[in-house]
């Protein structure tokens, strides 16, 4: 525990009926396995918590008839919340292995078995003195675990720490291990069947319960099998796949940005065919959509060097992105700081910049594209839209308040009498006509309000467009009203707009 650290205590939480029922079968359940025992005297007291539980995965028919994987819900499981005895609990920093590292590592071998420990945590003891640590409420009592519960911080190291001190002399030889999930793997059959029998072998040795509905050796291969698997091989053979690296082959790249995100591909050529290893994208938050287009491209450089360090170090990279004036950032001594920032980040490694087209650049073009493109083939129209995403607005606009109370003559009962004199000050200044709202300007002219969502297309059209000629913000905005249209922050956002203008 933290030093000073005090004991915490937490009341019950009210469950309905049926889960009350839950909570009394698990209860039993763990008193009668010796895992759990009552206590009263405990300084230490979390509550329950019923979530549901999910357990393996079929194939099942939606209602167009296209068989699609579930995920099964075979119940309940019943959780402690150990939320705030987590928060005063020295953390333990054993590293977890990464799932993709796994995955390449076993994606070579022809031969596979899998196995799943039978309640893992509760394999593993608790120390004496802690276990009061672990007491927990509900409504037949409190009690303490003897066996390590799901919830605690350090419980995943602790148990992952174990698995890899039983398993220690055949992880990355002969098998692979994840928490519970345990993969073994052989270059031929009779391999995997002797690797399978040494894994096994040490679960016995160790008293390492596997559960057996979740573990698969074989099956009878039938016509439905052989079916799916011709199609699959079709899917495969026709489409792009991830696939796992060569590790003596230059990576490449593959970068894009637009105004609301920014995509990245990781890739490599294997006898002139390109292939896919990484797929990435990020959507930009509000200060990175100002960045020029410069600026954003660069981002997705960088963007890409963190999310596939792993892979740039120590190796030879080309980077294929649209836009070529980055080719010349890296020899560029007056660029911007943030630029020069970035550019340093690079230097580290063995990389080689490449203008490619939108064109041929079309993966991470579309990663990086929020709007989907219009689609010219006829679909049928979805009878079952839900009623609830008629008029659905994500997000109120600026005037909202103003429009309400045209139509209803109502206001928010939540404010106050300083918002109320504020509001009705101004609010002689607008009318409503459907869906429209429209303010009398000081200059004696009726201009329609803006919501946010439209505001940067009509900036853009008088900033770039036709009508537009680049003009300073001042200018940009005074063609905005003399389009007829305003909104509170309109010099703002006209300043704003044309600072980040790359022509500008």
């Amino acid at each position: 525990m933290e030093e000073e650290a005090k004991p915490i205590r937490q009341p019950q939480r009210r469950l309905n009926p049926h889960l009350q029922e839950v909570v009394r079968a698990e209860v039993l359940k763990l008193l009668q396995a010796g895992i759990i025992y009552p206590i009263s005297d405990s300084p230490w007291v979390s509550p329950t918590q019923v979530v549901p539980k999910k357990s393996g995965i079929t194939v099942i028919q939606n209602e167009s008839g296209e068989e699609i994987a579930t995920r099964l819900t075979s119940g309940w499981r019943v959780c402690i919340d150990y939320r705030k005895l987590n928060v005063v609990t020295k953390k333990d920093h054993f590293p977890l292995p990464f799932i993709d590292q796994v995955l390449e590592r076993v994606s070579g071998h022809p031969f596979y078995c899998f196995l799943d420990g039978y309640s893992g945590y509760f394999q593993i003891e608790i120390d004496v003195e802690d276990q009061e640590k672990t007491t927990f409420t509900c409504p037949f009592g409190t009690y303490a675990y003897r066996r390590m519960p799901f919830g605690l911080c350090n419980a995943p190291v602790t148990f992952q720490r174990c698995m890899l001190s039983i398993f220690s002399d055949m992880v990355e030889r002969i098998m692979e291990v994840f928490m519970d999930d345990i993969t073994v793997y052989g270059g031929t059959f009779e391999e995997c069947l002797v690797n399978l029998e040494a894994v096994l072998n040490r679960c016995i040795e160790k008293d390492l319960v596997l559960n057996w509905e979740k573990c698969h050796f074989m099956f009878i291969w039938d016509e439905k099998c052989q079916k799916s698997f011709e199609q699959l091989k079709q899917f495969l053979t026709t489409a792009p796949i991830v696939r796992a690296p060569n590790w003596q082959l230059p990576f490449e790249v593959m970068c894009d940005a637009s105004d609301f995100a920014i995509g990245a591909v990781l890739g490599q050529k294997e006898d002139g065919k390109p292939y896919v290893i990484y797929y990435a994208s990020k959507t930009l938050n509000e200060a990175q959509r100002n960045y020029t287009t410069t600026e954003k491209e660069l981002l997705a450089v960088v963007f890409a060097l963190d999310k596939f360090r792993a892979y740039w170090v120590g190796s030879f990279i080309i980077v294929f992105t649209y836009h070529s004036a980055l080719k010349y950032l890296l020899t560029k001594q007056d660029a911007k700081a943030r630029l020069i920032r970035w550019i340093l980040l690079l230097q580290e490694f063995d990389l080689q910049i490449r203008d490619k087209k939108g064109v041929e650049n079309v993966v991470a073009d579309h990663l990086s594209r929020l709007a989907i493109a219009h689609n010219s083939h006829v679909l049928l129209i979805n009878d079952d839209f839900p009623e609830e995403s008629l008029m659905l607005l994500e997000k109120a606009p600026w005037y909202a308040h103003i429009a309400n109370y045209l139509v209803t003559g109502e206001v928010p009962s939540e404010w106050k009498a300083q918002d109320r004199k504020h509001f009705f000050a101004k609010i002689h200044a607008y009318y409503w006509e459907e869906p429209f709202l429209f303010k009398y300007c000081a200059d004696q002219i009726i201009r329609k309000c803006v919501p946010e969502q439209e505001q940067q297309g009509i900036l853009s059209h008088c900033h770039e467009n036709a009508c537009g000629g680049h003009f300073a913000s001042q200018k940009t905005a005074m063609k905005v009203l003399q389009s007829g249209f305003t909104c509170p922050s309109l010099f703002k956002d006209s300043h704003i707009m044309c600072r980040s203008c790359d022509r500008c």
